[in-house]
């Protein structure tokens, strides 16, 4: 990947303005952290797995300190994502950077411009024979520049819940959810209903709320592009792009057969309620949904266009390069503990992440899950046609700009070639 001509001054810069908010939090030394676990090596690790996911990672960390009496995982975390970038940007000018953290691609390319991690291919030339083992998607997602970067850490894909009961009443078949653009309108279509006569649907067919995400796998699906690295242009207002993200507002606004928020879960809460019969999430939602779910109901994959596509969930993992040898060691052990085949599956069995090893696919634990819930191997199977977003340090605020232009198009206020064209324009900005 070519990096941009403003990639170290970007990394500079944003690593001063985060000083100058988060420097207070940095008081506490190293040397406290050490005091903590007297005698054994104390390798900090940053994340922000909260809830019951969380609940899973510590249970699992626990277990990898009582396995390794000599070494101790410390699992902080920062609450959010926001939070965690901005706490690790502002940890390495303060110097009090951890030894370990999960880092979403964009980070990582803003960090890379600082030499501040770890080439973890070094750390173990025999582990480069494991790397067939992972899926194919997470190692490329991995690599920068040739050197293996990062390793995956909890990832998942988007896939669509429907209410199979509400299928059923509408003359569909449960076990054929839609497929390609034009079953999922028809679906769509079959499922809006207008239960009280007022004119007004009260059964939605789809509602949705992620909006960059969705019109980004809606772009992939018909053969689009969201940035060409050579010529370093974006091209989600390509012609492909227009019609995909046409054929959302044609949705909302044209058939009336789906519905949106502008930010939040409402959706998932509208799902659970059976106000709506289809939504896409991501395959982890299950880990919270799955108790207010009380009737029939089923995952499929995104849909096919020109050609399938659904975008990569989920952050990868990341050791600091100021840590000493010693704890980049110890937090090298614990990646391949936690991304070994076995722990790749008790992960995704208890979380409902994809695992990122594909051998894992084959022990006992799982095939044994994929009877019982043949939905299960859903995301999996998604993982054939996944694509992760652009990595450049800049990409996340692009994003903000198309999620505000696919927002603009279904409220009415801009054609979508109006709305994408504005994006590109505000995204420029940041790429000169």
């Amino acid at each position: 990947m070519k990096l941009l001509p403003n990639y170290q001054r970007s990394f500079k810069f944003i690593l001063l303005i985060q000083l100058l908010f988060f420097l207070p939090f940095f008081g506490c030394s190293r040397r406290t952290v050490e005091k903590e676990k007297e005698g054994k090596i104390v390798v900090r690790f940053w994340h922000a797995m909260g809830g019951p996911l969380g609940e899973v990672l510590n249970s699992m960390i626990d277990e990898f300190n009582a396995a390794h009496p000599n070494w101790f995982i410390k699992s902080e975390s920062m609450g959010s994502y926001n939070a965690l970038k901005q706490k690790i940007l502002a940890s390495i000018v303060a110097r009090n950077q951890p030894d370990l953290a999960q880092a979403y691609e964009a980070w990582i390319s803003t960090l890379l411009g600082g030499d501040a991690l770890v080439d973890l291919g070094k750390l173990d030339q025999n582990f480069q024979s494991e790397l067939d083992d992972f899926f194919p998607v997470f190692i490329k997602d991995s690599i920068y520049n040739g050197k293996l970067m990062s390793l995956p850490f909890n990832k998942s894909v988007p896939v669509i819940y429907y209410n199979k009961d509400l299928f059923r009443r509408a003359g569909l078949d449960p076990e054929k959810p839609p497929r390609t653009w034009d079953e999922f309108r028809e679906t769509c279509h079959r499922l809006t209903r207008d239960l009280d006569g007022d004119g007004e649907p009260d059964q939605w067919g789809y509602k949705f709320t992620d909006h960059a995400t969705y019109f980004e796998c809606l772009l992939k699906q018909n053969g689009g592009q969201l940035f060409d690295y050579e010529k370093q242009t974006m091209l989600f207002n390509s012609e492909d792009g227009v019609v995909a993200l046409q054929y959302l507002v044609d949705l909302v606004r044209k058939y009336r057969v789906a519905d949106f928020y502008l930010t939040g879960y409402q959706h998932q809460v509208d799902f659970a309620a059976q106000k709506v019969a289809m939504i896409v999430t991501s395959c982890v939602s299950r880990t919270f949904m799955k108790k207010q779910l009380n009737f029939d109901w089923g995952i499929a994959p995104l849909l096919k266009e020109k050609q399938r596509g659904t975008l990569v969930y989920g952050t990868n993992i990341i050791i600091f390069s100021r840590s000493s040898a010693e704890k980049q060691q110890v937090a090298w052990e614990f990646i391949k503990w936690f991304t070994s085949p076995i722990n790749a599956a008790r992960w995704s069995l208890r979380t409902n992440y994809v695992p990122v090893r594909k051998s894992a696919l084959r022990l006992p634990v799982m095939e044994e899950e994929f009877r019982k819930n043949p939905d299960s191997l859903v995301p999996i199977r998604e993982l054939d046609c996944a694509f992760f977003e652009p990595r450049f340090t800049q990409w996340l605020r692009v994003r903000e700009y198309l999620g505000d232009a696919v927002k603009e198009a279904l409220l009415g206020k801009s054609s979508p070639a109006d709305a994408l064209n504005k994006a590109v324009r505000k995204g420029e900005l940041w790429l000169q």
